[in-house]
């Protein structure tokens, strides 16, 4: 149970970690740090999206898995279609087009959140297997 409890902590610090790093080098390709955690023009771009969705699903998968058995992928791609097309609207108001054109970048959105989640816990199940041996 401590093991568990131990591994947890290991992921979810894993996981912001790979998200502050994320979030951090897309800032420094732009030039410029945020000042900010999240603004509306960082959630318009596919790396804010990305960190934003998966932050959000890790807050919320525990609590759906427990009341509804939402496949997670569905839940990942809603959440990302949502935050950009709130990014938009907020931004630049929604036509026919760009709406087609974010739920498109939201499949890139969720795509990159669930390979860095996958990413993340393969180096714990590695990590966990060799801690075994």
């Amino acid at each position: 149970m401590k093991g568990d409890n131990a591994m947890k902590k290991l992921m979810m610090g894993l996981v912001l970690t790979l998200m502050i790093l994320l979030m951090t080098t897309v800032a420094m390709a732009e030039g410029e740090l945020p000042t900010e955690p999240f603004t509306w023009e960082y959630l318009a771009t596919i790396a804010g999206a990305t960190a934003a969705t998966l932050l959000i699903v890790q807050l919320l998968k525990l609590p759906l898995d427990k009341v509804w058995k939402i496949p997670t992928r569905i839940v990942v791609f809603v959440i990302a279609a949502i935050i950009m097309i709130l990014a938009e609207l907020f931004l630049h108001g929604l036509t026919l087009s760009s709406t087609l054109l974010t739920i498109v970048n939201a499949v890139i959105v969720a795509l990159s959140a669930m390979g860095a989640y996958e990413m993340t816990f393969a180096y714990a199940d590695r990590a966990k297997e060799e801690a075994a041996k």
